[in-house]
């Protein structure tokens, strides 16, 4: 898509950590295309790990985000290694926008993955991309620039609604300060006439055990619950065995195959429910929520759905059941 962005368009990067070979051949890609005449403004987190990777691009874009393109580092305060730009720990956001790009105009590209070597290669992810969606896109670009401008605010939290071809896109912006939108979507969830909930998730932790206990009264009352995690708090985990209706398999390796699930969607389906996905940067976990720089996508798109459903199906077979 970077290859495909004519001179005179922009690219617009949000991201966490872009480091070792993959981050290093996607920055020379932007670097290419600055060349070439597009304008390019990339926002990263101001974690260590991606600082060799940022001054690459620091050094041709600049700093100065009153030009037409650069490389802005969130100042944080850091937190465990991490700076975000409008939360106070993580700049936590895995999202590209494309004014124009393969003859395709307001581009939005809303992903899972870091650029790292691990993500590229053992690490589950998803990429979600949506042409056309002027609303949507305009909805990110105005974010970007809060990242950009580091409007600090821990109840940053928005939330726009656009129509769009093959159903609504529903785009939510974090921190927020109070309640839980996953716990409100599992809230709608109607078990009558069959219902089935897929949780494919990198990272869930205690202080959000209100999904958990949601996952598990609507397997009580008939619902399909499955889940394949990466990495869950134990107490979240004994819950959700305890229900013998969750079949719950985990994918938490690192570098050796089949992998750790870095994915983070939530995929309802069901006669009174329609079929949603869920999707973004968004863990299940208290940082993502209330402290993070971070993005979640919501959509009824069947199309989309569908290749979802396939891609967990696929990480099911090869997950082991959590012990």
């Amino acid at each position: 898509m970077i290859r495909q962005t004519p001179a005179g368009a922009s690219i617009q990067v949000a991201h966490f950590v872009m480091s070792g070979a993959d981050g290093t051949a996607f920055a020379d890609e932007l670097l290419r295309a600055y060349r070439r005449g597009v304008d390019v403004r990339v926002v990263v987190d101001g974690d260590s790990r991606g600082q060799t990777v940022a001054w690459r691009l620091a050094d041709v874009l600049g700093t100065d985000t009153a030009t037409r393109s650069w490389l802005h580092v969130c100042t944080g305060p850091m937190s465990g290694g991490t700076a975000a730009c409008i939360g106070d720990k993580g700049q936590h956001n895995k999202f590209y926008l494309f004014s124009r790009t393969g003859g395709a105009s307001d581009v939005v590209v809303q992903s899972s993955a870091n650029l790292t070597d691990l993500n590229s290669s053992t690490y589950w992810n998803n990429a979600l991309v949506l042409p056309g969606n002027r609303r949507l896109y305009a909805t990110y670009d105005a974010y970007f620039a809060d990242l950009a401008a580091e409007r600090k605010n821990l109840d940053y939290y928005r939330v726009v609604q656009t129509g769009a071809a093959g159903g609504a896109v529903r785009a939510s912006f974090f921190p927020k300060a109070d309640g839980d939108p996953i716990v409100e979507e599992l809230d709608r969830v109607s078990c009558k006439g069959g219902a089935t909930v897929r949780v494919g998730m990198s990272e869930c932790d205690t202080y959000r055990v209100a999904i958990a206990e949601k996952l598990r009264d609507l397997a009580g009352r008939g619902c399909t619950v499955r889940i394949v995690y990466g990495i869950m708090a134990d107490d979240v985990r004994r819950l959700l065995q305890a229900e013998p209706r969750i079949t719950l398999h985990v994918l938490g390796g690192g570098g050796a195959l089949p992998g750790r699930l870095h994915s983070k969607y939530l995929l309802i389906e069901g006669p009174s429910n329609g079929h949603w996905v869920l999707t973004g940067s968004h863990n299940y976990n208290q940082t993502s929520l209330r402290r993070n720089d971070e993005t979640l996508l919501k959509l009824n798109n069947m199309a989309i759905y569908q290749q979802y459903v396939k891609n967990f199906e696929h990480m099911r077979e090869v997950a082991p059941p959590a012990s």
